[in-house]
């Protein structure tokens, strides 16, 4: 017996699979299936979880105000694109983002940055089922939310789910959005909500925002850690950590880690020829802030405070403008971890695709341009010559 052709499925059978994949990754997959399952669902056909079509955004003051205008909320996924396992010593894989653009329309984009595209000229589409795909990290962003507003209004966005009961419905989800707001307090929308609610609190600015273990946690510029409930309620997590001057928090193998960066102003401009994650020089601009160490804490939830981590061991560190996230550094070509990778803030690259990229090594306590790391230099761009396209 012949074995089925599955792409002579009909129409109405493929948009009922598509509607119970739970993802945009398992999405991607199936329609890179073939050419009829890939036009079944729609290319930027996003799944939401409960989420409704548009948002309020949070008002340019310290009241419950907001502007009578409401965005689209839209989600977009780090993925690492890896090679096949018996050439992973001599391939380097790729990290890449995905989402929509204020559009609407399906774009990649630098996994560091918000806004940054990358210029991604193929006529064709990755063939997902044909490569090791690892999710690493989810970012949601105001897709048509102008990017003064966003630089003004909105530091990081996370989304969590919430449960409530409804006579004849049972036990119904709903979604949850959690951000910082200008003030430096917390404001969290409900689904449903017409406007954000600011969660009166500490008087230091809060730094991050992240979901762990299904819950939402927030920490300050002194590193007081708090868990976030739906009543606006603060419950203390972890006492302060004090040195650095800007704190991420990242979940990374189970575990709630905070990376504390330490910063220096930069005192002139010019220029920098040291490549960093592109080919040309550096832009260095005055008054903008250099990294020069991190340290990192684990989260001891029973004595409530953070550990200091010397050592990630396999782990390596991403911090990223909308997420942050951990990789084994096995699947990124490399035999050992314990390192930072992250945007610093006062390297404009001249090429497009360049973000001043850079990496600190825990065991050297040294930051090296992304160029000097082998094999982490191509991570980012251009795209590996052994990626297999659809056209």
């Amino acid at each position: 017996m012949a074995p089925p052709d599955w792409s002579q499925l009909h129409r109405d059978i493929l948009q009922h699979i598509s509607k119970t994949l739970n993802s945009e990754f398992y999405q991607i997959r199936f329609r890179s299936v073939c050419s009829s399952w890939r036009s079944s669902i729609p290319k930027n056909h996003h799944h939401h979880f409960n989420l409704p079509l548009k948002f309020p955004i949070p008002s340019d003051d310290d009241s419950n105000s907001n502007s009578n205008s409401n965005f689209h909320l839209s989600k977009r996924n780090v993925f690492l694109i890896t090679p096949p396992p018996n050439q992973k010593q001599t391939l380097h894989p790729w990290l890449i983002k995905i989402g929509p653009d204020s559009k609407q329309q399906t774009h990649l984009w630098h996994p560091l940055s918000r806004d940054k595209k990358l210029p991604f000229h193929f006529h064709d589409v990755i063939d997902f089922n044909q490569h090791r795909v690892i999710h690493l990290g989810t970012e949601f962003v105001f897709g048509d939310l102008p990017s003064s507003l966003y630089r003004n209004n909105i530091e990081k966005i996370v989304v969590f789910d919430a449960d409530t009961w409804h006579i004849g419905k049972g036990k119904v989800s709903y979604s949850v959005l959690l951000t910082i707001h200008v003030s430096g307090k917390l404001a969290i929308c409900r689904c449903g909500d017409e406007r954000w609610t600011v969660i009166p609190g500490m008087a230091t600015p809060y730094d991050d925002v992240c979901v762990f273990n299904g819950r939402p946690f927030a920490v300050d510029s002194n590193g007081q850690t708090v868990a976030v409930g739906l009543d606006l309620s603060l419950e203390f997590v972890a006492e302060p950590v004090f040195g650095g001057n800007k704190k991420f928090l990242v979940e990374s193998n189970g575990e709630l880690l905070l990376v504390d960066k330490y910063m220096i102003s930069v005192q002139h401009e010019g220029f920098l020829d040291d490549h960093g994650d592109g080919v040309g020089n550096y832009e260095i601009g005055f008054g903008r802030k250099r990294a020069v160490k991190f340290d990192v804490f684990r989260l001891d939830s029973m004595r409530k405070k953070w550990v200091e981590v010397r050592n990630l061991k396999d782990r390596v560190l991403v911090l990223g403008e909308g997420c942050a996230f951990s990789v084994l550094a096995l699947d990124l070509g490399m035999k050992n971890g314990n390192c930072v990778i992250y945007k610093d803030e006062a390297f404009r690259h001249v090429h497009v695709t360049g973000l001043g990229v850079r990496v600190f090594c825990l065991d050297k306590h040294r930051i090296s341009p992304l160029v000097d790391v082998p094999h982490y230099n191509k991570l980012f761009w251009p795209p590996p010559e052994w990626l297999k396209l659809r056209w």
